[in-house]
């Protein structure tokens, strides 16, 4: 498959799939050889507006019908996710798929032993893990000037959801395995929960990474969408990192005293450096980090290497999720 286009297939063509995933990956070299969708409604939709060849209203017939290398699954019914990642192991399909790929250590554990046993990898969509600032983040926390990392500080909020459940499995998982991906990984942690209602709750988790870093994550679903909802700052000896809703970036290191009276001039090895997203610069690049990682995903299968974040790394996440959710209950 060294030399060969890798054969896609979709599972999922809902409105997130038509409005946005896809034009994500037009760019990124593969061959679209089906879609299947539970309506045929919005799957006549996307397949007409994207020159499908094939459509089928059963994923497991696409499944069996079609000579496929990977899956990009967007279903609307999150808990429907693992057991399409599971059939598609089965069927020696690459998965790449929407959170969550499972809600419990035992369906994360199962997928990881059939990733294992087939050698095909499921990759859930963490897309913070490839957003520029994110890995711009990344990358300075790693030079020596920084220090090592000393403490974290995240908020990510959302507007009310389907379910309690929900919201922490799709929604504070994201932060979570930024600062896994950021600071490694988190020994412990201690978990505050403000709950209104079935579908409104917040949560204030502070942990201990192995790396001895400590950090909150401040995530809940009592604001709108429609404000600005994600912060970053992660902190360095003498340096720290404001990543402000994904556009922003400021690294702000150790400066020169300027007391007045004399020439002040931008310190090459001092001052703040910034980064800032160039609004009228024309491109159809997110920068959200669906391109970056979906092209990890599809690179990774034409190379036969491992896509990262598969499910060796994110089962971790998994079962930080369960223990919140255990510490939640006895709240």
């Amino acid at each position: 498959m060294m030399d060969s286009i890798v054969r896609i297939a979709i599972i999922g063509c809902g409105s997130l799939m038509y409005h946005f995933v896809y034009d994500c990956l037009k760019r990124i070299p593969f061959s679209l050889v089906a879609a299947s969708h539970e309506d045929e409604g919005e799957l006549t939709r996307f397949t007409n507006r994207y020159r499908v060849p094939k459509s089928y209203t059963d994923y497991r017939e696409m499944l069996e019908q079609e000579q496929l290398d990977a899956v990009i699954c967007f279903t609307d019914d999150e808990y429907a996710h693992f057991r399409i990642a599971e059939e598609c192991l089965q069927a020696k399909v690459h998965v790449f798929m929407e959170r969550p790929a499972c809600f419990s250590i035992e369906q994360a554990e199962r997928l990881l032993e059939l990733q294992r046993r087939t050698g095909k990898y499921v990759v859930s969509r963490f897309n913070k893990r490839f957003t520029t600032a994110y890995m711009m983040a990344k990358e300075i926390i790693q030079r020596e000037e920084f220090g090592r990392v000393t403490m974290f500080l995240s908020k990510f909020q959302g507007s009310e959801s389907a379910s309690n459940e929900l919201f922490l499995f799709n929604h504070v998982s994201h932060h979570l395995d930024l600062a896994r991906f950021l600071l490694g990984e988190i020994k412990s942690l201690h978990v505050d929960q403000i709950n209104l209602d079935a579908h409104r709750v917040g949560y204030n988790i502070s942990f201990v990474a192995e790396s001895g870093a400590i950090g909150v994550i401040q995530s809940g679903s009592l604001q709108k969408i429609e404000y600005p909802m994600e912060r970053v700052e992660i902190t360095g000896i003498g340096t720290n990192i404001i990543v402000d809703n994904i556009r922003h970036l400021a690294y702000n290191r150790p400066a020169p005293k300027r007391e007045g009276f004399q020439f002040a001039k931008l310190a090459d090895g001092g001052d703040t450096l910034m980064w800032n997203l160039n609004h009228g610069n024309l491109s159809n690049y997110s920068y959200y980090g669906f391109e970056q990682q979906l092209y990890e995903f599809i690179d990774s299968i034409q190379k036969q290497k491992a896509p990262e974040p598969n499910m060796e790394d994110t089962i971790h996440t998994v079962k930080l999720l369960v223990q919140i959710q255990s510490l939640s209950q006895t709240i």
